[in-house]
């Protein structure tokens, strides 16, 4: 949860934030194929060990399902389809107001790590992260981003930040990750 020094962020930005998350989450979700379960992505929280894609996606799911007020479901053979219904549901809870701004904002910016991590380590060179949902989130996180790191949601950020990076890669670097991973 966000820092309660500050003011919860407003409910209806972030239910819109949310939503586009999730729609790039499902999309990115949606390019994975037979095998690519087993490769390993980095850890989603400074701290924790890295997970494999398959155990990211169970993570993801289990999650989804508490959003939406939703018994655990299993992942199954092709998630996908599983994905996809989730998402919906927790998206139709976001918007209905069952999920509280605090929530939803750490599930905005886990599901832009996850869509991040898993695109990249699928071979992909282009971040899926938008500039209309960057933008935002480094507005609402960077002045508490000290605080996003004592929660270990943001690692040390990336500096020098350069004078005329994109929002996608001021937010991802503010928060510790690498966003061209394939350039280094």
């Amino acid at each position: 949860m966000p820092p309660t020094t500050t003011r919860s962020p407003d409910l209806s930005l972030v239910t819109d934030l949310f939503v586009m998350a999730e729609r790039m989450l499902v999309e990115v979700l949606g390019r994975i194929r037979h095998g690519d379960g087993r490769i390993v992505l980095p850890p989603m929280r400074v701290g924790d060990e890295p997970a494999t894609i398959r155990e990211s996606v169970a993570r993801h799911v289990r999650d989804e399902a508490r959003l939406a007020g939703l018994p655990e479901v299993e992942l199954g053979t092709d998630p996908h389809p599983v994905i996809a219904r989730l998402a919906d549901e927790a998206m139709e809870a976001a918007r209905a107001g069952r999920i509280s701004a605090d929530d939803l904002l750490l599930a905005t910016i886990t599901r832009c790590f996850l869509a991040h991590d898993v695109a990249f380590h699928l071979g992909s060179t282009a971040c899926p992260l938008p500039e209309e949902l960057a933008r935002p989130l480094w507005e609402i996180t960077d002045p508490d981003a000290e605080w996003w790191r004592e929660q270990r949601v943001f690692g040390e950020p990336l500096l020098p930040m350069p004078p005329h990076v994109s929002w996608r890669d001021r937010f991802l670097r503010t928060a510790g990750r690498d966003p061209h991973p394939h350039f280094d």
